[in-house]
């Protein structure tokens, strides 16, 4: 999935925090583009643009009770990157290549300083909040934690939590197909996406295939993940620069 957008030959001026403004992904936010987007390819496709209006009008009313979520930040969805960065730098692991349990605070391979330098801007004692409520940090004696699970998921009681991964993966899906159904140039290929689909599935192995999913994504999403922190510009874009929103997601499907 990506966003961008053309960069001026100024450079952007900092924030109060005295760094340049970082682009994200939030669905819960940028909802109005992501209606208009999925409306022009309703009517792209030749559906009724009255009949998109009803549907619209009765989907409202049938929903008009639905309660409410408090979504989380956006930023918070990029927490696994502390996660990755444990995982993958030679300083936080031993001589096998196993995560050492790190102290909460200090000025030297720290959790603190972990975060410093998966999410420079984040607040690492927010991390460790967010992170340990999961599951997966564990607090240990003498103010230290340790590494328990790999990857960032919340459980099926963090509804607000799916409903911010939910919305942004969306953002991103349908950016990425408006993206390639407006471009001009005949010799530029189409943004990433790609899709595997199997018509005739047996859907009492859906458990099976979940896991599956998930066990062989996970080396790839860490690889993407280290990849494109690699390749983030550290400072002011200059020129005919360009600095956008670029990840991969990994979203099984299905219908019935």
């Amino acid at each position: 999935m990506t966003r961008d957008r053309q960069v001026s030959r100024r450079p952007k001026k900092k924030t109060a925090a005295g760094r340049l403004p970082i682009m994200r992904i939030d669905g819960a936010r940028n909802w109005p583009k992501m209606l208009d987007h999925l409306v022009w390819f309703l009517l792209r496709a030749g559906v009724n643009p009255e009949q998109v209006a009803k549907n619209v009008a009765d989907s409202l009313h049938r929903h008009r009770y639905t309660h409410a979520l408090e979504v989380p930040r956006p930023q918070v969805l990029e927490y696994s990157r502390v996660i990755t960065e444990w995982l993958t730098d030679p300083q936080y692991l031993d001589e096998y290549g196993n995560t050492v349990a790190l102290a909460i605070s200090g000025t030297r391979m720290s959790f603190r300083t972990l975060v410093r330098k998966a999410l420079p801007y984040e607040d690492a004692g927010d991390v460790l909040k967010v992170l340990s409520r999961y599951g997966i940090l564990r607090r240990i004696p003498n103010r230290r934690v340790r590494l328990l699970a790999d990857t960032f998921l919340p459980n099926g009681q963090e509804q607000a939590q799916f409903l911010a991964y939910t919305l942004s993966a969306l953002e991103g899906i349908v950016d990425t197909c408006h993206a390639n159904l407006t471009h001009r140039d005949p010799k530029k290929p189409g943004q990433v996406q790609r899709l595997v689909i199997a018509e005739r599935f047996d859907m009492t192995r859906i458990d099976e295939y979940d896991a599956y999913a998930r066990k062989t994504a996970h080396a790839l999403l860490a690889k993407h993940d280290a990849w494109l922190k690699r390749r983030e510009i550290k400072g002011p874009v200059r020129g005919k620069g360009r600095v956008g929103y670029v990840g991969i997601g990994i979203f099984g499907f299905k219908a019935r």
